[in-house]
């Protein structure tokens, strides 16, 4: 389905009437969120040398609107104190504890200026500009133009990280229109993902169709979104391996070609007053291409469903909920074919398992999510994801008294395929249990504390020759927002 038919004349249709609009005098309003959190891993990699990782971060984000007129309100957002590593980089993650003045080990020292074990001051932080859009509200919808924030139903594919302590987020530099009509609205989009030479002979775009449905009355909602990235070949920066089974093919001596993948989402969801169910549905398709080491354009054909539901008992201090979904694996036996799915990695079920990288092989194959899994020692935060895998995550919270909950949660995981090329592995990735603790003070402040343990399944023994080992991770964090 090619959409570039659709997407001109309705968004010149609602810029026709931008221009004769009068400014009125601005008003500037401020939010944001201020957030500190500890971590301590233990074998992660659920080996025998019992290997440690502890972190601290912390992270400030400012959201400036400036409403310019009736109709027209500016949006912007500044990050403040970021992380400067290559696998934390354009995120939300934060500034790691101890950003010291030597950035690089290997550079030569001097003196306290740029001596870490000499200086008595820190690295100092950049500030990121991470949002930048503006938005035209007229009598049928809202005209929207500049780099947005980008969700969709339970947010597997589509997740903007608006949670407090969510550590990435979804963004486009976009333009579309928003056309509503009663419950229903249709907002298609036209995405520059990246401009390379004006010729636009290396250009990334994307071409984006929103509909959804929201009825207040039954607590109803429901969408669907159509998601359709194309690339030249010049532009096609997409990763290749170096060998049969890895993914996206081996054929490193190759340029890529064109790349055409198509992504579909629905969702629904459905309140009451005790219940509340969601179901999001994603199914990918395309070509990447990459190459292959049989001289085919590797294909992408992947897909990946998950559901939630949670119950509260009248006059109850119980809720019980439960989340249950799956993505489909890379089979490595299959060169030139990609079937495998990645969740967006701000959708969490588990404290580690999902989150934090694990093990001593890649067995979700999620290189392609930027997961170290693998690597002795794994020292990356949460840059782990959902892929190839099936997963159940019951949980119980419970209203201790005013202002502290407390959680109790288990999540059970199985393996979608064999990760291992021409390895026969064992599906079970063992289970985790989870207790967390939270108070509120006041409206605007939270403060978590987690502790979660691992029992790692067969799988992450492999053709057998790895380790299964019991592992646990513990955190602690607060945010603030205003």
């Amino acid at each position: 389905m090619k959409c570039k038919i659709f997407f001109m004349p309705i968004l010149l249709v609602a810029i026709s009437g931008f221009f004769s609009l009068k400014t009125k005098a601005v008003d500037l309003d401020w939010t944001g969120l201020y957030r500190i959190e500890g971590y301590r891993i233990v074998n992660s990699e659920v080996s025998s040398s019992d290997n440690k990782k502890s972190y601290g971060l912390h992270h400030l984000i400012l959201q400036p609107k400036i409403i310019a007129s009736d109709s027209i309100a500016i949006y912007a957002r500044f990050d403040l104190f970021n992380s400067d590593s290559a696998s934390h980089s354009n995120s939300q993650m934060g500034q790691f504890f101890g950003s010291g003045i030597n950035v690089t080990e290997e550079e030569k020292t001097t003196s306290l200026n740029d001596s870490n074990v000499l200086s008595d001051r820190q690295k100092s932080e950049k500030l990121e500009i991470t949002e930048l859009y503006m938005t035209y509200t007229y009598e049928h919808g809202v005209f929207i133009v500049g780099r947005t924030p980008l969700h969709f139903g339970l947010g597997i594919t589509h997740n903007a990280g608006k949670e407090l302590f969510d550590h990435w987020f979804d963004k486009r530099d976009l333009v579309g229109v928003k056309l509503i009509m009663g419950n229903f609205y249709f907002l298609p989009m036209w995405g520059k993902v990246a401009e390379g030479e004006l010729s636009q002979s290396d250009d990334v775009t994307d071409y984006m169709i929103q509909v959804e449905y929201e009825n207040p009355e039954t607590d109803l909602e429901m969408g669907f979104f159509y998601h359709s990235r194309e690339a030249s070949a010049a532009g096609n920066d997409a990763p290749k391996g170096s060998s049969p089974g890895e993914v996206f093919g081996g054929n490193t001596s190759v340029d890529n070609g064109q790349l055409d993948i198509q992504t579909t989402n629905f969702y629904v969801t459905r309140g009451k007053q005790r219940v509340q169910f969601g179901l999001e549905a994603s199914l990918q398709k395309g070509k990447t291409g990459v190459q292959s080491t049989s001289g085919g354009n590797t294909s992408v054909s992947g897909f990946a469903v998950a559901t939630e539901l949670e119950y509260r008992p009248e006059k109850s201090k119980y809720l019980y909920g439960l989340k249950v979904g799956m993505a489909s694996g890379d089979n490595p036996e299959t060169d030139g074919k990609y079937e495998g799915y990645l969740f967006d990695k701000n959708y969490d079920v588990a404290f580690l398992m999902f989150n934090h990288p694990l093990g001593q092989k890649d067995f979700l194959r999620t290189s392609l999510a930027g997961s170290d899994a693998g690597a002795v020692p794994i020292n990356s935060a949460d840059v782990e994801t959902i892929s190839n895998a099936i997963y159940v995550s019951p949980y119980i919270n419970y209203v201790w008294k005013e202002n502290w909950e407390v959680q109790s949660r288990l999540v059970v995981g199985y393996l979608s395929k064999t990760p291992l090329l021409g390895v026969k592995v064992d599906k079970e990735l063992g289970y985790e249990l989870d207790v967390e603790l939270s108070y509120s003070p006041k409206k605007g402040v939270m403060w978590v504390t987690e502790v979660g343990f691992l029992f790692p399944g067969e799988a992450f023994k492999g053709d057998g020759s790895l380790s299964s080992e019991f592992g646990y991770g513990l955190s602690t964090k607060a945010a603030i927002s205003f």
